[in-house]
């Protein structure tokens, strides 16, 4: 769930002609702050504006889950008024504007928000997994489920309680290269009239479909989104976009808007720590994704895409004053930024693979 753009919008603004046509190499947009990021860049980084929507809807906002075998995008729209779900696109033919093709996907998962596809190998096989918020309703619940990727995309419960307790509404999920999944829970669902009052802390939790082992994996967070592993999975990388109680309701700007590193020993996240924060105004990281080398790349509402090496340090941006919140690798050298009512092909070095 991305923080209200009503409130995170960056004095940083790009110049009009880049949603109209695929944009040169411009320092106002790929900004270098470490040389590595060049390298990252290549020698020709290119934006387009892949696909908008009709009426500027936020149809593109969530998601980001690329499919190799389909060469498919998986993408969730943002909060559809009076809507208990929210319409999950299939994009493929990625190459260009003129070739695009997006597939509305007809579903029962209840309000999904976050998607990854699970790793090959894992029990659950070859699926597309989503973070359901679930709604007022008790079934079907908030938790995560699975989707074929293939028609006819029927879908499946993974996991939809803790035990006893009902989960608040889930917003992002990932999965390590052993197949653990991560999952965040905030309360978001309960500000947007779409669940009831939260009955469990604001936790990250884990669950093992090998073992069936779900444990409360983090906690400590205000509002805990955005959730990556590392190439290796040892590293658990967590936004908290605390700042942002609530949509619609004031920005603290004393809030939290950080992201977290977490070490993973045996089943355990210990060693908490500052990873980073973006320097954008007002601004928070929503989505997280990590490529091959172990660089975060994170989707920072109102400035675009910022980047930093897996030591923290801030190697650049790429600057799309956007209101999305997520974004998601493709092919080697393509970076989908999800703007909300656009979907942004960023296509960058081939040597940039998401991990």
């Amino acid at each position: 769930m991305a923080p209200s753009s009503t409130y995170l919008t960056a004095t940083l603004l790009i110049i009009g002609a880049l949603v109209q046509s695929t944009t040169a190499y411009n320092s106002s947009i790929f900004q270098t702050i470490q040389p590595v990021f060049d390298f990252l860049l290549g020698s020709t980084p290119t934006v387009e504006a892949l696909v908008k929507s009709p009426a500027n809807q936020q149809l593109y906002h969530e998601g980001g889950a690329y499919h190799p075998p389909t060469g498919a995008l998986w993408v969730v729209s943002d909060q559809i008024a009076n809507a208990t779900n929210r319409p999950i696109f299939r994009v493929t033919d990625l190459d260009s504007p003129a070739s695009v093709h997006v597939e509305r996907i007809n579903h029962t998962i209840p309000i999904p928000v976050g998607a990854y596809r699970n790793v090959p190998g894992s029990p659950l096989g070859d699926v597309i997994l989503f973070a359901a918020q679930g709604t007022l309703a008790k079934s079907p619940p908030a938790g995560v489920y699975a989707m074929n990727p293939y028609p006819p995309y029927n879908t499946s419960l993974v996991i939809g309680a803790y035990g006893d307790n009902a989960f608040n509404s889930l917003d992002d999920v990932t999965v390590s290269p052993d197949g653990v999944i991560f999952f965040s829970d905030p309360p978001y669902g309960f500000g947007q009239g779409n669940r009831p009052h939260p009955m469990l802390p604001n936790q990250v939790y884990s669950f093992n479909p090998r073992t069936n082992d779900l444990r409360v994996a983090a906690d400590g967070f205000v509002r805990p989104n955005g959730v990556k592993a590392s190439p290796d999975g040892n590293t658990i990388y967590i936004g908290d976009t605390g700042a942002n109680l609530y949509e619609h309701e004031p920005l603290d700007l004393q809030g939290s808007r950080t992201i977290y590193a977490f070490d993973r020993v045996d089943g355990f996240l210990t060693n908490r720590r500052v990873f980073a924060m973006p320097q954008a105004y007002a601004s928070a990281a929503d989505g997280i994704k990590v490529d091959s080398y172990g660089n975060v790349w994170a989707a920072v509402a109102g400035q675009g895409i910022s980047v930093w090496d897996k030591r923290g340090l801030l190697l650049g941006g790429i600057n799309i004053s956007v209101a999305g919140g997520n974004l998601g690798f493709g092919r080697p050298g393509e970076v989908y930024l999800l703007g909300g009512d656009t979907i942004f092909k960023v296509s960058v070095s081939k040597a940039v693979v998401g991990a």
